[in-house]
């Protein structure tokens, strides 16, 4: 990483604390974390060396101290000291310091590479993340990981869940604008528990950036459809405070019938550094409007949804003599509206009771410590969690109603949760072990026990082995404990289901070669699962089923730097195994068996660029038709592109979508777009 960057993301600078001396490098984990925040000094260097250098340039006059070659011992001479400007350098750590790498990260300088309109097109580039989306740009998807479901699956802003209580559904519903992603990271169980969060099968973490630089970034682009994309952005320091704003707005009339959207998202970020501590907040503000075609019953296919969501976190890094203390703030609310008939386009039968609506809330507030203890890191934490909902028909009947519309909310549930964890991270030589245990405690399920452990063996500078095993367990949805109709039937006495997760992993990194392969390994026991006995029509959620899963996911790229810029692809295999006993499941089996996604930069000119991408899924399982037929899910070829040119402050670009007009699905009910292309101009203004 280059530390004196200032435009990259995450980088900061300010005054620097007190000075403490650099005698040798102990080779120990807390080694580079005691010196976060501090002014180091190294020895004296040679005053003719540091006059020559730093005509130069500061950069290279540090790397010089470096260089053991030009450092010697001589005697204290004030006059043959050169001071270095100071400089402070800040990024926020959103995966937690005492565990390994996380599985993938897609970066915002890897996102210029593809063509990616949404944050689940970026989503779609991960290797072992499947997405099967309903609505485009992000209107609505079900997102999980490794074979798991939609449900399993959480989603963080800056290290902090958000994750909805009520169902997988909106887990998604963020008010984040691709210009605001600094990156992506993919993370499994066991690195997520020393930062005191559960995964059943990972989670997938968005980190918010910022340039610490006055600057504007604005789009807008048309396409297909008679789509509507707008963003903009805009950052400015404030004294010792940075603050960032983003907006966006799109829209279109849908691909096919009852498609339609409109959306936008707000969202504000402010962030100050000193010496003492580190201040983080955010608020952001989401709408969506969406026709809702066959997205849930291809009997009723005139569906509509209208959803809000809103997010908001403050957080304080204390930087302590020997250690950090962290204390964060969160909450989301969240509201739907979904008519199982739409408004204004069809006329409602008679037995039909009306649209449903629910409102869910999560509040939370965490503390963890990071203190170096005997050779190693120790970290101890407690976060204590909230969840609720009002609605029309999830919880329990309530006559006191609520808001001024009490008729439509009429039910509510919620639960409180306290989870205390601990870990103890070691390294020896080239080998690092680190180890967690969370216990958790809710007033509606009871203990709860995770634990993970973890192992990373650098074999040499270019070669990086990691091994991980966790127990990790997930509570259920409102919607699994509530849900009726009138052949569906949840049970509010559902337990919550655990897994055993194992995970190799091998890493190589070589120059412009980055190679990457894992294999992994996950027996879920318990599950919540919906089932019925053969011959009854009726669906009953219960804690029924026994899944296994296995896979292999391979990655690679290749950077070159000619007309061919660079080349990469993934992969990912995975096989589930079942067991519902003597009755039907209704568990997700549809999942995608084979991933694979190579793409191609080509920069046949200084300010032109081309990106292809290349996807190819092939999915298990099969769906019913509106006629009654039963399909495969089958595979499907998809080709992307997209083609940028560079004009001094903007950047005209030109994207195309599923070029080879390729007809297929990821839900059942729900036929995917077809061909479409979008065109449109980005500009960008940074003060100097």
């Amino acid at each position: 990483m280059n530390l004196f960057n200032k435009q990259k993301r995450g980088a900061g600078i300010g005054v620097a604390p007190p000075v403490f001396r650099f005698r040798r490098f102990c080779r120990k984990a807390y080694a580079v974390f005691n010196s976060l925040h501090r002014q180091v000094t190294i020895g004296h260097l040679a005053s003719y060396i540091a006059d020559r250098q730093l005509r130069k340039s500061v950069a290279v006059a540090i790397v010089a101290c470096f260089m053991p070659q030009m450092l010697y011992a001589q005697e204290e001479d004030s006059s043959d000291v050169t001071q270095l400007p100071l400089m402070r350098i800040t990024a926020p750590a959103a995966t937690p310091q005492i565990s390994a790498d996380p599985a993938q990260v897609i970066s915002a300088q890897e996102l210029e590479r593809h063509a990616v309109r949404s944050l689940a097109d970026i989503l779609q580039l991960a290797a072992g993340i499947d997405l099967r989306t309903r609505g485009v740009n992000d209107m609505q998807g079900d997102l999980s990981m490794r074979g798991g479901t939609f449900d399993q699956m959480l989603v963080l802003i800056n290290g902090i869940n958000f994750t909805d209580a009520q169902t997988g559904h909106y887990t998604l519903d963020i008010p984040i604008d691709l210009s605001l992603v600094e990156r992506v990271e993919i993370l499994t169980p066991s690195m997520l528990l020393n930062y005191g969060i559960v995964a059943f099968c990972g989670a997938v973490n968005i980190v918010v950036g910022q340039t610490y630089r006055d600057c504007l970034l604005a789009q807008i682009g048309v396409g297909s459809d008679a789509t509507l994309r707008a963003s903009a952005l805009a950052e400015r320091t404030v004294g010792r405070w940075h603050h960032t704003v983003a907006a966006g707005y799109a829209r279109s009339d849908g691909y096919m019938k009852n498609t339609d959207y409109r959306a936008g998202n707000l969202y504000m970020q402010s962030s100050r550094h000193d010496s003492v501590s580190d201040w983080h907040m955010h608020l952001g503000a989401q709408f969506k409007d969406y026709g809702s075609q066959g997205f849930y019953s291809i009997s009723y296919p005139d569906q509509f949804e209208s959803t809000r969501a809103l997010t908001g976190s403050l957080s304080r890094l204390r930087h302590l003599a020997n250690g950090q203390w962290e204390n964060a703030i969160y909450g989301r609310l969240h509201s739907d509206r979904f008519e199982l008939f739409r408004e204004g386009a069809v006329e409602a039968p008679s037995w039909y009771g009306g649209h449903n609506y629910h409102l869910s809330d999560v509040a939370g507030m965490r503390s963890r410590l990071l203190i170096p203890l005997g050779g190693g890191v120790a970290m101890v934490g407690a976060e204590l969690r909230h969840e609720g909902i009002v609605s029309s028909v999830l919880g329990e009947p309530s006559s006191d109603g609520f808001t001024r519309l009490s008729s439509h909310y009429n039910h509510s549930a919620s639960r409180l949760g306290l989870t205390a964890f601990g870990g103890y991270r070691t390294d020896w030589r080239n080998c690092a072990v680190a180890a967690n245990l969370l216990g958790g405690y809710n007033g509606s399920f009871g203990p709860q026990l995770a634990a993970s452990l973890e192992a990373n063996y650098r074999i040499n500078n270019n070669l990086k082995a990691t091994m991980a095993f966790s127990r990790t367990y997930r509570l259920p949805t409102f919607t699994d404990l509530y849900y009726q109709s009138v052949n569906q039937c949840a049970d509010p006495d559902l337990n919550s289901e655990h897994s055993l997760n194992a995970e190799a992993r091998l890493l190589y990194r070589r120059h412009r070669l980055a190679l990457q392969g894992t294999l992994f390994f996950r027996a879920g026991r318990n599950i919540i699962d919906w089932v019925r006995w053969p011959d009854e029509e009726m669906w009953y959620a219960k804690n029924h089923s026994r899944v296994d899963c296995a896979g292999t996911e391979l990655e690679g790229r290749y950077s070159l730097g000619g007309v061919i810029d660079a080349v990469g692809f993934s992969y990912a295999y995975c096989g589930i195994r079942q067991d519902a006993g003597n009755m039907v499941s209704g568990s997700a089996l549809d999942y995608l068996r084979h991933k694979l996604n190579a793409n191609l930069t080509l920069a046949p000119l200084p300010r032109l660029r081309i990106c292809i991408d290349v996807q190819y899924r092939q999915r298990e399982g099969s769906f019913v038709n509106a006629d009654g037929t039963v399909s495969d899910y089958g595979d499907v070829l998809l080709l992307n592109a997209a083609v940028t040119y560079k004009v001094r402050r903007a950047v005209l670009f030109l994207e195309g979508y599923n070029l080879t007009d390729r007809s297929y699905r990821d839900h059942g009910g729900v036929p995917q777009p077809g061909i479409s292309v979008m065109g449109g101009i980005r500009f960008s203004w940074y003060r100097r």
